[in-house]
């Protein structure tokens, strides 16, 4: 056999063996493990898409759910004031509840400050009798929450008192309060009758 015969055959003329036949060609078309290239590339790229596609879900679901996680703590918030303002609502009305009583106390207590000043002896039984009730009176709706305004003296301010008329004054400065007229009272911290005063004014 000669070394062309040989080579013909399948060697190539260095000796070596070219790998020929159906095995070969396989190998040419698939990858190392038997399988198509073709298919494997498809596979690959089905499984990014489905990958991708679940991240999307997941960040929408992540979306979702913090979306729910805030509406859930701005409801939380709101019920918190609801609740804090029904309990400051509540204590507004124990807190006053008795205005409308207090109100229509008030001008006994007046009548009883004219009564004291329509008695010219002030010494007398009448007198002490009468100064001893309206004390007693005044200290029942003290211990209540129901204080007097202080006005005499004062500046004047339109919050706590309320001018029915100026008068000249060379003894106090403009806008001072020189006579009560009717006391004011407070009840709690809440203004329910203004004083009724006379203000100064520039001669």
């Amino acid at each position: 056999m000669t070394a062309d015969n040989f080579c013909s055959n399948g060697n190539d003329k260095e000796g070596n063996i070219e790998p020929k036949g159906k095995a070969y060609d396989s190998m040419q078309k698939n990858g190392p493990d038997g399988e198509a290239q073709g298919e494997n590339k498809g596979e690959i790229t089905d499984n990014m898409e489905q990958n991708l596609d679940m991240s999307q879900i997941i960040e929408a679901k992540e979306k979702e759910i913090d979306n729910y996680k805030n509406k859930w703590l701005r409801t939380q918030a709101d019920l918190e004031n609801y609740r804090k303002r029904v309990e400051r609502d509540i204590q507004e009305i124990h807190k006053y509840a008795g205005e409308k009583l207090v109100k229509d106390i008030l001008p006994i207590l007046d009548n009883f400050e004219r009564a004291l000043s329509a008695i010219e002896d002030k010494e007398s039984d009448l007198y002490r009798g009468v100064e001893m009730i309206y004390e007693e009176f005044k200290r029942m709706l003290e211990k209540h929450g129901v204080k007097e305004i202080e006005a005499l003296g004062k500046p004047f301010d339109p919050y706590y008192h309320e001018a029915i008329m100026t008068v000249e004054s060379n003894e106090h400065e403009p806008g001072i309060v020189v006579e009560v007229v009717r006391k004011g009272y407070m009840y709690n911290s809440k203004v329910i009758r203004p004083s009724m005063v006379k203000v100064s004014k520039n001669n």
